[in-house]
């Protein structure tokens, strides 16, 4: 009875509404996409687009080449100017050219038995973009070496960037470059951003130098890190595709890219692993299959999406296991088979601003609601969630960031709370885990974002409180001086 009455009783609160599901490898993927090269599934199930209108985004692009401007999109059937307008602020034209120019610094800060606090600045102007980060552990004292990176551009008939500090690179599937993780839930088929600045600890990270410089069609692309490795690659990029050769970590790869219609064709190919893939989308359908190759074993993935009458569909194989998607007008349900030969069972309803989930996995059971209520300028967060174990684990979703959904696995029998507050630049959160000691279940997380333009006008106020807590603690700096 009581953890029926902690549900009840947390819960007509305030939590995380219900919203596609946003994972790292999803952000990861936001961050590489633009107008030009968005699929046209993800323009329609990602950013809402109606079909008449992602099929005359698709058609411009096929018959005129790269979008370059917003104003080339007005007139096209299915999208009004307002449209266009939330659509270019959140897709860029070129992943060279940053969406907007501003800076921003933010200070964020965790409290689970160590205190950790990590400061973050990131900008752009003009030509030039930097970052820099520094985290701090109070427990034992322990500071981590500050990553930063700063970049120059160069426009022209050559098109150049030059980068020093911590970078990635990623080329074709990611196979010796990266981590296969920077696509997406939705497809095999990985984006390449190329070369770029990053404070992130997600994925294959290098410090050094770093170059890539274009003409007319031909990329190419250098990055030496502090180990002293070269790695680096060519590309042609034409119209309908590109192809590149490349040397990562001492071993060679080729890589390509084309598309022709609603169709495109990629892979990846080294003397150790082999990527191939194709993919078609048509109407509500979108159709797709992959091979890959590693130590002499060759697994396959077919994935099917559609949308009809009773709601939208996912069905995908890949290496025996099988994962199947319904999302109806009132509830949706998942279905995923584990490596054990077990089936995960989630069930969602939403209710108003609400959401509740119910899990079943091989005698594990639980459940949990998440919710979200705006008062004023302040958004209220909150998810609660129990789970019974048996002999499998159970993935409950935690709200961690207004639109972003996380999830921790859980073992043991469980049941936890969470509680995160919005305002303005500031956040902040609490989670407790009522089935461990206060000191091991209790974690506190806040977290600052602002514009430098927004500081700007503090900077004088700074100086003066500066001088003003120096000239206290020197009582007799005149005499001094």
């Amino acid at each position: 009875m009581r953890w029926w009455w902690y549900l009840l009783y947390c819960h007509v609160l305030c939590g995380q509404s219900f919203l596609d599901e946003w994972t790292p490898a999803r952000t990861t993927v936001l961050d590489t996409l633009t107008i030009n090269n968005c699929p046209p599934e993800l323009l329609w199930q990602w950013f809402g687009l109606t079909k008449e209108a992602v099929y005359a985004i698709v058609e411009y692009r096929e018959y005129m080449g790269h979008i370059v401007d917003p104003i080339e999109l007005i007139g096209l059937s299915g999208l009004s100017k307002q449209e266009i307008l939330a659509l270019a602020d959140v897709l860029p034209f070129s992943i060279d050219r940053p969406k907007k120019s501003k800076s921003q610094i933010i200070y964020s800060g965790s409290l689970r038995d160590v205190l950790r606090m990590k400061t973050k600045c990131l900008g752009n102007q003009g030509r030039m973009e930097w970052g820099w980060s520094k985290e701090l552990s109070i427990e034992g004292k322990t500071h981590s070496k500050p990553t930063a990176f700063i970049t120059s551009k160069q426009s022209g008939k050559v098109q150049s960037k030059w980068l020093i500090g911590q970078h990635t690179l990623l080329l074709g599937q990611g196979l010796v470059s990266g981590t296969n993780g920077f696509g997406s839930s939705l497809t095999r088929e990985q984006f390449t951003p190329g070369l770029r600045g990053t404070l992130s600890s997600y994925g294959a990270i290098r410090n050094g130098v770093g170059a890539t410089s274009r003409y007319k069609n031909t990329r190419l692309l250098i990055s030496f890190d502090e180990a002293n490795t070269f790695n680096g690659a060519l590309e042609y990029c034409g119209p309908n595709g590109s192809i590149g050769l490349g040397q990562v970590n001492k071993v060679n790869t080729t890589y390509f890219k084309w598309q022709w219609q609603s169709q495109r064709w990629f892979g990846e190919f080294t003397s150790q692993e082999q990527a191939l893939g194709w993919n078609w989308w048509r109407d509500d359908v979108l159709f797709e299959g992959y091979l890959h190759r590693k130590e002499e074993r060759t697994n396959a993935a077919i994935s099917l999406q559609w949308r009809d009458a009773l709601g939208q569909w996912s069905l995908q194989m890949y290496e025996g296991r099988f994962k199947g998607h319904w999302q109806g007008s009132v509830f949706r349900y998942q279905c995923v088979s584990s490596d054990e030969g077990t089936f995960r069972h989630r069930l969602t309803l939403p209710w108003e601003q609400r959401s509740i989930d119910v899990h079943y996995h091989n005698g594990t059971y639980g459940g949990s609601i998440r919710s979200s209520k705006t008062i004023k300028n302040w958004q209220l967060q909150s998810a609660v969630g129990w789970v019974k174990s048996d002999s499998a684990p159970i993935w409950l979703a935690v709200p961690v960031a207004t639109g972003f959904i996380g999830a921790q696995s859980v073992y043991d029998d469980f049941f936890g709370y969470h509680l995160k507050v919005n305002t303005g630049g500031w956040s902040a959160s609490m989670s407790y885990d009522f089935t461990t000691p206060f000191r091991q279940g209790f974690t506190v997380q806040w977290r600052y974002a602002a514009t430098l333009d927004e500081l700007r006008p503090m900077v004088p106020k700074i100086g003066v409180a500066f001088f003003d807590h120096r000239r206290l603690a020197q009582r007799n700096w005149k005499v001094k001086r």
